[in-house]
């Protein structure tokens, strides 16, 4: 994880200085203008992140503006497609990132003096969608197992539908769920028992090799995707189903949760690869480009799946690793 030391030369002198400084009341960007930014660069759009920090998308767009006055620079290019981050906005980001990170383990801290963290026995049989178990969930792990020892974490790679008949049939199992959100009848066919909670939404962008024709692009378009072979990293087989299967003539070339078979194909230079922002931030594929896709009513989406049937001490180690999860995010 980023140490502090880190955190601090992330933290530019302009961003820090905004960030500290109490004395000038109105003047100083705050923690939470911060989530907000953030979100904003999830969702790929005030309209879309207005709705999942709960607050008008007026509010919302006068927080950014605010936000980029205090800083003196813009920290996105808009357009009728969406907003994507300025130079300025990418080195925001990062210091944004990091500062929420450490304020939220400084809480953590807190709570560990407090002696608000039990030593927690039990286990944990966790089924996560490949695209996150990844990217998201190796931090996630090792800083879950270091918080809580005695615990027993098992993880394994499932298909969307497997991973919540595996929930359904075994109330003491979690799932972390990545899937778009233009999957046509999942969500009627969810067992009664299985709750799905969303915990985040990601644009969706594609990965090449950077010396494919599309890596100079600042982004895609539908019509340039199709032109090309897809690779879908799943778990589902010929099950499977992907973002834009209803939207354009996408030729899926592969579907796999192979991690080296997906390298092989991309380095052909020809292909293509779905791909999601934690990519980048965890330096998955790290040595290829990756591009948004400018559609912004088509996105993933990160839940929490769980058993409504589940005991109440199963659910507190549930609760504890979520609680881990989030600031991942």
């Amino acid at each position: 994880m980023v140490k502090y030391d880190t955190i601090m030369t992330l933290l530019s002198a302009n961003v820090l200085s905004l960030i500290i400084d109490t004395r000038k009341e109105g003047e100083a960007v705050k923690l939470e203008q911060l989530r907000y930014f953030t979100e904003v660069v999830k969702c790929g759009s005030v309209n879309a992140a207005s709705k999942q920090v709960f607050i008008s998308q007026q509010s919302l767009n006068k927080s950014i503006h605010n936000m980029e006055a205090e800083l003196g620079c813009e920290l996105f290019n808009r357009t009728t497609k969406g907003m994507t981050l300025t130079e300025e906005g990418t080195i925001v980001l990062s210091a944004a990132q990091a500062m929420l990170y450490r304020w939220e383990r400084m809480e953590e801290e807190l709570n560990h003096l407090q002696g608000e963290v039990e030593n927690l026995t039990g286990k944990l049989n966790i089924h996560t969608s490949p695209m996150v178990n990844i990217s998201l969930m190796p931090a996630v792990y090792v800083e879950y197992m270091h918080h809580y020892p005695q615990v027993q974490v098992f993880c394994q790679d499932k298909y969307r539908n497997d991973l919540v008949r595996a929930v359904a049939d075994h109330p003491e199992d979690v799932g972390y769920l990545l899937m778009p959100n233009s999957i046509e009848g999942f969500m009627d066919a969810l067992p009664p028992e299985v709750v799905l909670k969303r915990m985040a939404a990601y644009p969706i962008y594609m990965a090449m090799s950077p010396t494919h024709p599309l890596a100079r692009q600042k982004s895609l378009s539908l019509r340039s995707v199709e032109k090309y072979p897809v690779i879908v990293f799943e778990a589902g087989g010929v099950r499977g189903q992907h973002a834009f299967q209803h939207a354009a003539s996408i030729n899926v070339m592969l579907s796999t949760n192979n991690y080296q078979m997906c390298k092989e194909f991309l380095q052909d230079g020809n292909s293509l690869m779905y791909s999601f922002p934690p990519y980048l931030e965890h330096k998955v594929f790290s040595e290829y480009v990756h591009l948004p896709v400018s559609v912004h009513d088509i996105f993933f989406e990160f839940y929490l799946v769980y058993n409504c049937n589940v005991s109440n001490a199963q659910r507190h180690l549930i609760d504890t690793f979520t609680q881990v999860v989030q600031p991942y995010l």
